[in-house]
């Protein structure tokens, strides 16, 4: 098989799956310190030594949160490109142009899904377009390894989309046999088949693809914020250049990473304005064969460079809460207080592609801040 056939494959198949990884941290601090009064000396050891203990209780509470918390990030690669043969899923539904198959082990499921579908739908392709065609075969099966077995892909896969003929596989329990969350992944698969017709099958950056994908889950990932947090105030988010190479790398840590970036860039961009004109201005231009980053500069009058300092410029505001929570210097309880006025503080010259972003980094920080208590 040649590079380009190979690469056109990666273009064409899209999936969503589930990597399984675990990740440790240790922080350690050690403080001196002398005063006239014995007592107050005691007194003072007492009170490092406890909070040591709460910092560390509660480190160790979400370094197991984050050991047991499964990575869903999505993935593109080469495999069979349509006609998947799912022999188990001989139910069906039909919904309007868009036909559900499942495993009748699945009747309940899949009915909730039939009911859904429509508003997914067509909240995505408002989003997006306006108006797209809604032609989707959608196949529901009962573990990823029957996607594996349909599609050649990897057996972690929970979900694979085919955007040019608009069929999608999902599993409803991953490789470890939890479990996975329907509504995000369907949305996810459905989500690449839209971006493709919105934009003409015109290729685009794996960033964007994920991104775009991504940036339609409703529920909150505390790894997602976790990752990016660090990456700030670690070596840094990494320019788009770097991050579309890690995902075509196989690095588990610089995948996540990628996966966190494009997701935040990307909803940075479709709420940059009051109702997401810019972004549904920029794939029409794709669409006519703009060019990718061309399009981008006529709908915003940025450069994606632009818009990614912007981006950039922001991001340690939003996460200024995470060197004080990493560091271990402070008890958990009195950061806990520090953390909330750093969330909710409101900072000048922000545009509006920031007001949805905070709104999910305030709930991702509850949901942190209530796992750890």
């Amino acid at each position: 098989m040649t590079s380009s056939r190979t690469e056109r494959r990666q273009q064409d198949v899209l999936v969503r799956g589930r990597r399984f990884r675990a990740s440790s941290s240790s922080s350690s601090s050690s403080s001196s310190s002398s005063s006239s009064s014995s007592g107050a000396s005691r007194s003072a050891s007492l009170a490092t030594v406890v909070g040591r203990a709460v910092v560390r209780v509660a480190a160790l509470a979400i370094a197991l949160l984050c050991l047991l918390l499964p990575l869903s990030p999505a993935r593109a690669d080469a495999g069979v490109p349509a006609g998947w043969d799912v022999t188990t899923a001989t139910e069906h539904i039909t919904i309007g142009r868009v036909e559900l198959r499942y495993d009748p082990r699945l009747s309940a499921d899949a009915r909730m899904l039939a009911e859904r579908i429509p508003t997914w739908w067509s909240r995505i392709e408002q989003d997006l377009a306006g108006d797209l065609d809604d032609t989707m075969l959608i196949s529901y099966v009962p573990h990823s390894g029957r996607i594996a077995e349909a599609t050649g892909m990897p057996r972690w896969a929970a979900g694979v989309a085919h955007p040019p003929s608009g069929e999608i596989l999902i599993a409803a329990h991953a490789p470890d046999g939890s479990k996975t969350d329907l509504e995000d992944l369907l949305k996810h698969e459905m989500v690449h088949v839209a971006l493709y017709r919105a934009t003409g099958g015109q290729p685009l950056p794996r960033w964007f693809h994920e991104g775009v994908a991504e940036s339609f889950a409703d529920n909150i990932s505390i790894a997602r914020v976790q990752t990016l947090a660090a990456t700030v105030f670690g070596g840094g988010v990494p320019a788009l250049e770097d991050i579309e190479r890690s995902f075509h790398q196989n690095d588990p840590h610089g995948a996540s990473v990628a996966y966190a970036a494009s997701r935040d860039f990307v909803s940075f961009m479709r709420f940059y304005d009051d109702d997401g004109g810019a972004m549904r201005q920029a794939l029409r231009n794709i669409r006519s064969g703009g060019g990718f980053e061309a399009s981008f500069i006529q709908a915003y009058e940025l450069s994606l460079e632009e818009l990614g300092k912007e981006w950039r410029a922001g991001l340690r505001g939003r996460f200024a809460w995470f060197p004080i929570v990493g560091s271990g210097e402070l008890p958990f309880f009195l950061v806990t207080p520090l953390v909330v006025v750093a969330f909710f503080r409101k900072r000048r010259k922000m545009k509006l592609a920031w007001a949805r972003l905070e709104r999910e980094d305030q709930e991702e920080l509850a949901r942190f801040l209530g796992v750890a208590r």
